[in-house]
Protein backbone atom coordinates (compact mmCIF):
# COMPACT_ATOMS: atom_id res chain seq x y z
CA UNK A 1 0.00 0.00 0.00
CA UNK A 2 1.38 3.58 -0.80
CA UNK A 3 0.10 6.73 0.33
CA UNK A 4 -0.95 9.19 -1.66
CA UNK A 5 1.72 12.32 -1.00
CA UNK A 6 -0.55 15.56 -0.91
CA UNK A 7 1.12 18.63 -2.88
CA UNK A 8 0.65 22.05 -1.40
CA UNK A 9 1.60 25.87 -2.19
CA UNK A 10 3.57 27.63 0.16
CA UNK A 11 1.34 30.29 0.16
CA UNK A 12 -2.05 27.89 0.58
CA UNK A 13 -3.11 26.12 3.47
CA UNK A 14 -5.99 23.16 4.02
CA UNK A 15 -8.92 24.38 5.81
CA UNK A 16 -11.97 21.72 7.09
CA UNK A 17 -15.44 23.32 6.99
CA UNK A 18 -18.58 21.74 7.54
CA UNK A 19 -21.52 22.93 5.04
CA UNK A 20 -25.02 22.25 4.11
CA UNK A 21 -25.31 19.58 1.99
CA UNK A 22 -27.26 21.82 -0.74
CA UNK A 23 -24.66 24.38 -0.48
CA UNK A 24 -21.86 21.77 -0.86
CA UNK A 25 -24.40 20.15 -4.51
CA UNK A 26 -24.49 23.58 -5.83
CA UNK A 27 -20.16 23.75 -5.50
CA UNK A 28 -19.88 21.28 -7.30
CA UNK A 29 -22.04 22.34 -9.98
CA UNK A 30 -20.75 25.49 -10.38
CA UNK A 31 -17.27 24.82 -9.75
CA UNK A 32 -16.42 23.28 -13.29
CA UNK A 33 -18.01 26.19 -14.78
CA UNK A 34 -16.25 28.98 -12.88
CA UNK A 35 -12.75 27.19 -13.63
CA UNK A 36 -12.91 25.49 -16.49
CA UNK A 37 -14.43 22.08 -17.47
CA UNK A 38 -11.81 20.03 -18.25
CA UNK A 39 -9.38 21.44 -15.55
CA UNK A 40 -11.70 20.29 -12.17
CA UNK A 41 -8.71 19.60 -9.74
CA UNK A 42 -8.70 22.48 -7.77
CA UNK A 43 -11.85 23.99 -9.10
CA UNK A 44 -13.50 23.99 -5.33
CA UNK A 45 -10.35 25.36 -3.48
CA UNK A 46 -10.92 28.50 -6.17
CA UNK A 47 -14.50 28.76 -6.20
CA UNK A 48 -14.53 28.78 -2.02
CA UNK A 49 -11.19 31.26 -2.04
CA UNK A 50 -12.99 33.92 -4.61
CA UNK A 51 -16.31 33.62 -2.66
CA UNK A 52 -14.72 34.02 0.83
CA UNK A 53 -12.45 36.98 -0.78
CA UNK A 54 -16.02 38.32 -1.86
CA UNK A 55 -17.65 38.05 1.55
CA UNK A 56 -14.52 39.43 3.60
CA UNK A 57 -13.59 42.14 1.34
CA UNK A 58 -16.29 45.15 2.26
CA UNK A 59 -15.58 43.94 6.37
CA UNK A 60 -11.81 44.34 6.51
CA UNK A 61 -11.80 47.56 6.82
CA UNK A 62 -14.77 48.63 9.02
CA UNK A 63 -12.97 50.72 11.46
CA UNK A 64 -11.80 53.38 8.92
CA UNK A 65 -13.27 56.57 8.70
CA UNK A 66 -13.31 58.15 5.08
CA UNK A 67 -14.86 61.17 6.55
CA UNK A 68 -14.09 62.21 10.13
CA UNK A 69 -15.85 65.37 9.39
CA UNK A 70 -19.33 63.13 10.11
CA UNK A 71 -17.91 61.62 13.46
CA UNK A 72 -16.77 65.40 14.56
CA UNK A 73 -20.34 66.61 13.37
CA UNK A 74 -22.27 63.23 15.05
CA UNK A 75 -20.38 64.05 18.44
CA UNK A 76 -21.32 67.86 17.99
CA UNK A 77 -25.18 66.59 17.41
CA UNK A 78 -25.00 64.65 20.71
CA UNK A 79 -22.61 67.77 22.62
CA UNK A 80 -25.86 70.04 21.69
CA UNK A 81 -28.50 67.70 22.60
CA UNK A 82 -26.61 67.39 26.17
CA UNK A 83 -26.39 70.78 26.39
CA UNK A 84 -29.92 71.46 25.95
CA UNK A 85 -30.91 68.83 28.35
CA UNK A 86 -28.90 70.31 30.86
CA UNK A 87 -30.26 74.30 30.09
CA UNK A 88 -33.67 72.83 30.23
CA UNK A 89 -34.51 72.35 26.02
CA UNK A 90 -32.79 75.12 24.45
CA UNK A 91 -29.32 75.51 22.89
CA UNK A 92 -27.17 78.51 25.20
CA UNK A 93 -25.27 80.79 22.45
CA UNK A 94 -22.78 80.68 25.40
CA UNK A 95 -22.38 77.69 27.84
CA UNK A 96 -19.57 77.42 30.74
CA UNK A 97 -16.29 75.27 31.06
CA UNK A 98 -18.03 72.61 33.84
CA UNK A 99 -21.36 72.48 31.07
CA UNK A 100 -19.16 71.54 28.27
CA UNK A 101 -16.55 69.52 29.98
CA UNK A 102 -19.87 67.43 31.52
CA UNK A 103 -21.27 66.99 27.86
CA UNK A 104 -17.91 66.00 26.27
CA UNK A 105 -16.95 63.39 29.15
CA UNK A 106 -20.70 61.70 29.04
CA UNK A 107 -20.62 61.42 25.32
CA UNK A 108 -16.77 60.54 24.49
CA UNK A 109 -15.33 60.22 27.76
CA UNK A 110 -13.67 61.72 31.19
CA UNK A 111 -10.27 61.97 30.71
CA UNK A 112 -9.11 65.25 30.72
CA UNK A 113 -6.79 64.73 27.51
CA UNK A 114 -9.72 63.53 25.48
CA UNK A 115 -12.02 66.83 26.84
CA UNK A 116 -9.39 69.13 25.86
CA UNK A 117 -8.92 67.25 22.60
CA UNK A 118 -12.87 67.45 21.41
CA UNK A 119 -12.60 71.05 22.91
CA UNK A 120 -9.67 71.66 20.36
CA UNK A 121 -11.81 69.87 17.44
CA UNK A 122 -14.90 71.70 18.03
CA UNK A 123 -12.78 74.86 18.03
CA UNK A 124 -10.75 74.35 15.10
CA UNK A 125 -13.72 73.36 13.08
CA UNK A 126 -15.23 76.11 14.13
CA UNK A 127 -18.29 74.94 16.10
CA UNK A 128 -17.15 76.53 19.35
CA UNK A 129 -15.55 79.50 20.41
CA UNK A 130 -13.44 80.23 23.47
CA UNK A 131 -14.59 83.82 24.83
CA UNK A 132 -12.03 84.07 28.13
CA UNK A 133 -9.03 82.74 26.59
CA UNK A 134 -6.77 84.24 29.57
CA UNK A 135 -9.06 82.72 32.60
CA UNK A 136 -8.51 79.35 34.18
CA UNK A 137 -10.53 76.45 33.31
CA UNK A 138 -13.68 76.93 35.59
CA UNK A 139 -14.14 80.29 34.72
CA UNK A 140 -14.08 79.62 30.71
CA UNK A 141 -17.46 80.92 29.03
CA UNK A 142 -17.65 79.35 25.24
CA UNK A 143 -19.35 80.39 22.54
CA UNK A 144 -21.89 77.30 20.97
CA UNK A 145 -21.98 78.36 16.95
Amino acid sequence: MSKRRRVFSEDKVHLHVMISRDVYEMLVKIAPEIYGAKRHRGALSYVVEQALRAYLAPRLHTQTRTNPQGKVRRVYELFVKCLEELNGGFKPDVAPAKQVYTCISEIRGSDPRTIERWVGIFKRQGLMKDLTPNNPWHRKLYEII
